[in-house]
Protein backbone atom coordinates (compact mmCIF):
# COMPACT_ATOMS: atom_id res chain seq x y z
CA UNK A 1 0.00 0.00 0.00
CA UNK A 2 1.90 2.88 -1.44
CA UNK A 3 1.29 6.70 -0.58
CA UNK A 4 2.05 9.37 -2.36
CA UNK A 5 4.61 12.12 -1.42
CA UNK A 6 1.71 14.94 -1.84
CA UNK A 7 -0.49 13.13 0.41
CA UNK A 8 -0.95 13.75 4.14
CA UNK A 9 -0.81 10.93 6.42
CA UNK A 10 -2.71 10.71 9.66
CA UNK A 11 -1.21 9.03 12.32
CA UNK A 12 -3.46 7.81 15.77
CA UNK A 13 -2.36 6.98 18.94
CA UNK A 14 -4.44 6.00 21.60
CA UNK A 15 -3.55 6.78 25.29
CA UNK A 16 -4.41 5.25 28.76
CA UNK A 17 -7.36 7.99 30.22
CA UNK A 18 -5.03 8.79 33.16
CA UNK A 19 -2.15 9.64 30.74
CA UNK A 20 -4.59 11.66 28.49
CA UNK A 21 -5.91 13.47 31.35
CA UNK A 22 -2.90 14.44 32.87
CA UNK A 23 -1.85 15.50 29.63
CA UNK A 24 -4.58 17.81 29.23
CA UNK A 25 -3.89 19.18 33.07
CA UNK A 26 -0.68 20.38 31.73
CA UNK A 27 -2.34 22.14 28.97
CA UNK A 28 -1.38 19.15 26.12
CA UNK A 29 -4.63 18.67 24.12
CA UNK A 30 -5.89 19.39 20.81
CA UNK A 31 -3.08 21.32 18.44
CA UNK A 32 -0.76 21.66 21.09
CA UNK A 33 -0.86 18.29 21.88
CA UNK A 34 -0.32 17.23 17.92
CA UNK A 35 3.06 20.34 17.97
CA UNK A 36 4.56 18.62 21.06
CA UNK A 37 4.10 15.26 19.80
CA UNK A 38 5.54 16.44 16.38
CA UNK A 39 8.68 18.02 18.17
CA UNK A 40 9.86 14.79 20.39
CA UNK A 41 8.77 12.08 17.40
CA UNK A 42 10.98 15.17 15.14
CA UNK A 43 13.91 15.20 18.08
CA UNK A 44 14.00 11.36 18.91
CA UNK A 45 14.24 10.66 15.19
CA UNK A 46 16.94 13.37 14.63
CA UNK A 47 19.17 11.99 17.60
CA UNK A 48 18.96 8.05 16.84
CA UNK A 49 20.21 9.59 13.36
CA UNK A 50 16.84 8.15 10.86
CA UNK A 51 15.54 11.39 9.59
CA UNK A 52 18.15 13.86 8.35
CA UNK A 53 17.96 17.73 10.24
CA UNK A 54 15.43 19.12 7.36
CA UNK A 55 13.05 15.92 7.44
CA UNK A 56 12.71 16.31 11.31
CA UNK A 57 12.64 19.89 10.86
CA UNK A 58 9.75 19.28 8.59
CA UNK A 59 7.95 16.49 10.66
CA UNK A 60 7.64 19.04 13.43
CA UNK A 61 6.57 21.69 11.21
CA UNK A 62 9.20 23.98 12.09
CA UNK A 63 11.70 26.22 10.45
CA UNK A 64 15.33 24.44 10.61
CA UNK A 65 16.49 27.28 12.36
CA UNK A 66 14.12 27.26 14.96
CA UNK A 67 14.01 23.42 14.90
CA UNK A 68 17.88 23.50 15.03
CA UNK A 69 17.24 25.52 18.78
CA UNK A 70 14.96 22.58 19.80
CA UNK A 71 18.10 20.45 19.03
CA UNK A 72 20.14 22.74 21.50
CA UNK A 73 17.90 22.97 24.34
CA UNK A 74 17.44 19.13 24.54
CA UNK A 75 21.21 18.86 24.27
CA UNK A 76 20.82 17.45 20.92
CA UNK A 77 23.97 17.95 18.77
CA UNK A 78 23.08 19.27 15.66
CA UNK A 79 26.55 17.82 14.37
CA UNK A 80 28.48 14.70 15.42
CA UNK A 81 31.66 14.89 14.34
CA UNK A 82 34.25 12.53 15.50
CA UNK A 83 37.96 12.08 16.56
CA UNK A 84 37.53 9.25 13.59
CA UNK A 85 35.84 11.57 11.36
CA UNK A 86 38.70 14.07 12.54
CA UNK A 87 41.38 11.67 11.49
CA UNK A 88 39.51 10.78 7.97
CA UNK A 89 39.88 14.44 6.97
CA UNK A 90 43.46 14.82 7.88
CA UNK A 91 44.40 11.74 5.95
CA UNK A 92 42.21 13.06 2.81
CA UNK A 93 43.65 16.54 3.41
CA UNK A 94 47.60 14.72 3.54
CA UNK A 95 46.37 13.01 0.35
CA UNK A 96 45.75 16.15 -1.34
CA UNK A 97 48.81 18.00 -0.36
CA UNK A 98 51.04 15.06 -2.22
Amino acid sequence: MGVRASEAVKVEINFAPDVFVTMQMIGLYGDKLEREMRKATAVDLFRRGLLSIGKAAELASMCLADFMEILRVNDVPVVDYTIENFEKDLETLEKVKQ
